[in-house]
């Protein structure tokens, strides 16, 4: 049993409750959940000044949630008020609401609209969004002009209200999935999802609260947290008033258990053989009651080390993933880093569809501050480039580097392309800056606790990312969640004759 603790930064206990209610019905049945507020702080956050009234005690929450041994910290507040701090201050995940459910909007849809609660939220809002590297994804924010601590006593009143800005959103600011600007709308999406569908504005609605608890959930299963050359711990020092820093907390371990998911992987070239192995290695990864099943393609190239090799294995790749929505599967991953055919697939599909690039990009994009791609030849740097480009992540990346190492040979010898990705992993954080790593290729599966036990021995400690994990993660998350793809990003298309294709 793994433990999350929720902290609600707010000194008002009556909404406690609801929140504590609302993340245990969504956890997995292997999460135990716990729900704090605050003993000294604000009754409610609408305000830079009551934010930074809330971070001190907020703190002392993250420490003591360490010191009793839980595996991730949530704050629950789409102000991520004290985020920076409390992720100095502990090894274990801390997860923003803000930060949590703005990158799931940008892995889902081209663009998103916050509905928050009043005028004055936009500012923020739009810093959030800038800081997180998503100032081009979002469209714009609306207020429902109701204040924190009115929205319990209507809400039937609040349903409708968010209903009429999120259509609004949607059809004047062109917004392809909304996003909750207040965690105190908690338990709202699914019904606001459902409300903006009746008036012909069929979009993602993604509940802040549970995006964290989802993001969290696949932290505490893979091991990770964020980076510490990001959020290096506080030096020692005197503090006058506060409690002194303490140990950093525990970190958080691999866990299983959770809902049934039929996961169809898509192994974007050519060759039965490949299919054992995948099954094997994917498998690790997934919950005991994940049903996978894996195909690879009948035409296309042998393996995907130019876009010359994505181009023609796109066409397959979205016949084998139309083929696994009729066959009853609940989501899609391709399995290939360069994500091929990722947008078009999303298209002829209602089903998640999750590419493990733009997984593991978001995901590092939100624990570091910059984070390096290890790729395989010289040759794809420039579509790795362009990939971090399309995905709108340019400013987090610091390097894209290559180990030279064809993705044919790379199963002859695991331990020698082990230590390349770490030779070149190591130059990335020290030459370039990089404060996480994504090993760039999916032949690499299950060497990223490699990797990373070596860049320790060289002193560059820093977060690595399994790819394939996270994409797993994040499929059976979204099932969790109810959530897909936007189909105002990725709209089905046109009817039309097709020669030469079924």
């Amino acid at each position: 049993m793994k433990r999350i603790r929720v902290i609600v930064p707010v000194t008002t206990k009556s909404s406690l409750g609801l929140t504590e209610q609302t993340y245990v019905a969504a956890a997995r049945p292997d999460i135990e959940i716990s729900v704090v507020g605050l003993d000294r702080g604000p009754a409610s956050l609408e305000s830079d000044y009551e934010d930074a009234l809330a971070v001190p005690d907020l703190l002392n929450k993250v420490q003591a949630g360490a010191r009793e041994g839980v595996d991730a910290v949530i704050i629950d507040c789409m102000a991520d008020p004290g985020l920076g701090p409390a992720r100095e201050l502990a090894s274990i995940p801390v997860l923003g609401a803000a930060q949590a459910s703005m990158h799931l909007a940008a892995i889902l849809a081209h663009r998103f609209s916050v509905v928050t609660i009043l005028e004055r939220d936009t500012p923020l809002i739009e810093r959030l969004a800038h800081l997180y590297g998503l100032k081009d994804k979002l469209v714009s924010t609306r207020p429902i002009n109701v204040p924190v601590l009115e929205l319990d006593k209507d809400r039937d009143r609040l349903l409708e209200s968010l209903i009429d800005q999120s259509a609004k959103a949607v059809l004047e600011d062109g917004a392809h999935a909304v996003v909750f600007g207040c965690t105190g709308m908690i338990g709202l999406a699914r019904s606001v999802q459902e409300g903006l569908a009746q008036r012909g504005c069929e979009v993602p609605v993604i509940d802040p609260s549970l995006a964290a608890l989802k993001w969290a959930e696949c932290l505490v299963e893979t091991g990770l947290t964020h980076s510490k050359r990001t959020y290096p711990y506080p030096p020692e020092k005197q503090i006058l008033g506060y409690e002194q820093v303490g140990s950093p907390s525990p970190e958080g371990s691999r866990g299983k258990g959770g809902g049934s998911v039929r996961l169809g992987i898509v192994i974007p070239v050519v060759g039965e053989k490949w299919v054992g192995p995948a099954m094997q290695a994917y498998g690790r990864f997934t919950r005991p009651s994940t049903q996978l099943s894996a195909v690879t393609l009948d035409k296309g190239p042998a393996s995907i080390e130019s876009a010359y090799d994505a181009a023609l294995a796109a066409p397959d790749v979205l016949f084998k993933v139309r083929a696994a929505q009729e066959g009853g599967m609940d989501a899609v991953l391709i399995d290939c880093m360069a994500d091929p055919g990722l947008e078009a697939a999303r298209e002829a599909v209602f089903i998640p569809v999750v590419g493990p690039a733009q997984v593991s990009m978001h995901l590092a994009a939100a624990l570091a501050h910059r984070f390096s791609v290890i790729t395989v030849l010289k040759q794809t740097i420039p579509s790795v480039q362009l990939q971090v480009q399309g995905y709108g992540l340019m400013d987090k990346v610091a390097s894209v580097r290559a180990v030279e190492i064809p993705v044919l040979e790379m199963e002859r010898d695991v331990h020698g392309l082990a230590g390349a990705v770490v030779e070149e992993a190591a130059r990335a954080v020290v030459e370039d800056g990089a404060h996480i790593i994504i090993p760039g290729c999916t032949e690499m599966i299950g060497l990223a606790s490699e990797v990373q036990e070596g860049l320790a021995r060289r002193d560059c400690e820093v977060p690595v990312i399994e790819p394939a994990a996270m994409a797993v993660k994040m499929a059976e998350a979204l099932v969790d969640m109810g959530l897909s793809h936007s189909k105002r990003s990725y709209p089905t298309p046109p009817e039309k004759v097709v020669v030469g294709y079924p």
